[in-house]
């Protein structure tokens, strides 16, 4: 957990943390799509990022390399033309859920698998999906057409059939030597300003004053960036509307999570007892059915991070508190909580950007559940970052914010 300006805590003993918390709620209803799927025009499309060329629809807007959305924000229809350079059928098949396989399709350069599946959405009805897929010699190609239910025959007519038969690879076998995505970085043109607190000895960096864009639209589609660990889907962020412009005064906030190490400071100085110890139990993660996955755990608390038989070690995030003791270490330190909003800015700068680091998300520049961590469901096996639960503070400076800050997305929740 975090403390930032000066505190901010997870409430479990884990492990792994996302960017974003929300719902998942419907997409936006066909009533908000004014156009007519089947009037779509195609214009020839070209990508050296993705290494193919073929056919887009003309107006729909490239929200990422090779994906396309007809209305961002509000409308989950989605075009995705995607390549994977080296990598080979079997990868895709074995690592990735497909739906099932419908037929097959021989345009010329590529011979492709089709499959296509259909997704109940509450209140929205169906969503309809058809998925392409090929191995060339220089890897795999990906079509993807995600529709709202009631215009899938249409736009599978109008867009998904001739972006499959038009797509080809751009380069011959060998000569491709970009990454399916670019990954943003943090824009570094401004120094990184940084001050140490006594109290505790936290680095601190400074946010200075501006107006930044917060929140979400709502609905979009992200990619991850690559197939095969399969970061992709339709995120929804129901709680982060709307997508707003806010003015922010200046302010200092933690570079890193409080340190187990930092918390013991505190603890030997004030005697203080945290909620977990004074109820006798807290909340780690452990194996079982998901409903049973984060149980009351007697013994476990700051020291005993996963229950009575496990230790904190000094240079990890403390977990296990609450918002109380959270609350109460930050004025011990001499700061308080941080606002959402004052969160917000210091954990994405002032462009909107979806990862501290970018626009693509990227499991190397964070401790996520990759190959380590102990949660099927969410694991990653393309990433080893060698953590199956959390990892020392400030580990992975390449996902740092544009103003420094670390661990933003990762480790811990916050």
């Amino acid at each position: 957990m975090r403390f930032k300006e000066l505190a901010v805590l997870a409430l479990g003993a884990m492990l792994v943390a996302m960017g974003s918390c929300g719902d998942r709620p419907s997409p936006a209803s066909s009533e908000a799509v004014t156009v007519d799927p089947a009037g779509v025009t195609l214009v020839p499309y070209t990508s050296g990022v993705s290494g193919i060329k073929g056919v887009a629809p003309r107006g729909w807007v490239e929200v990422k390399p090779g994906q396309f959305q007809r209305m961002p924000g509000s409308d989950p229809t989605l075009l995705a033309q995607v390549a994977f350079p080296g990598a080979i059928m079997e990868q895709v098949t074995g690592q990735w859920q497909l739906p099932e396989r419908v037929g097959s399709r021989d345009t010329g350069p590529l011979s492709w698998d089709l499959y296509g599946a259909e997704l109940e959405w509450p209140d929205a009805g169906t969503l309809g999906s058809d998925i392409a897929l090929a191995e060339g010699d220089s890897g795999v190609y990906l079509v993807i057409l995600v529709t709202l239910g009631d215009e899938h025959e249409a736009l599978h007519d109008t867009v998904f059939a001739p972006a499959v038969g038009a797509l080809a690879p751009l380069m011959a076998a060998g000569e491709w030597k970009g990454a399916t995505h670019p990954l943003p970085t943090a824009d570094g043109s401004a120094p990184i300003d940084t001050r140490m607190r006594a109290t505790d000895g936290m680095t601190m960096i400074y946010v200075p004053a501006g107006e930044f864009r917060m929140g979400h639209p709502g609905v979009q589609w992200v990619w991850g960036g690559s197939l095969l660990d399969g970061d992709w889907g339709l995120q929804v962020f129901s709680d982060e509307q709307p997508l707003r412009t806010v003015h922010l005064d200046d302010f200092w906030i933690d570079q890193t999570e409080v340190t187990v190490g930092m918390f013991r400071s505190f603890v030997e100085a004030t005697g203080y007892e945290t909620t977990a110890e004074r109820e006798g139990w807290g909340s780690p993660w452990r194996d079982g059915p998901m409903e049973e996955e984060w149980p009351q755990v007697r013994g476990a608390d700051w020291r005993h991070p996963r229950g009575p038989e496990s230790s904190a070690q000094d240079d990890h995030p403390v977990v296990q508190v609450s918002w109380k003791d959270a609350a109460a270490y930050c004025q011990w330190a001499g700061g308080h909580l941080p606002t959402e909003v004052q969160w917000e800015k210091a954990a994405s700068g002032i462009d909107g950007r979806s990862w501290p680091w970018g626009d693509a998300y990227d499991g190397a520049r964070g401790n996520f559940c990759n190959a380590e961590c102990p949660i099927k469901r969410w694991r990653r096996e393309a990433y080893d970052d060698g953590y199956a639960f959390t990892a020392p503070v400030g580990s992975f400076p390449d996902g740092a914010s544009p103003y420094g800050a670390l661990d933003m997305a990762g480790n811990v929740w916050e």
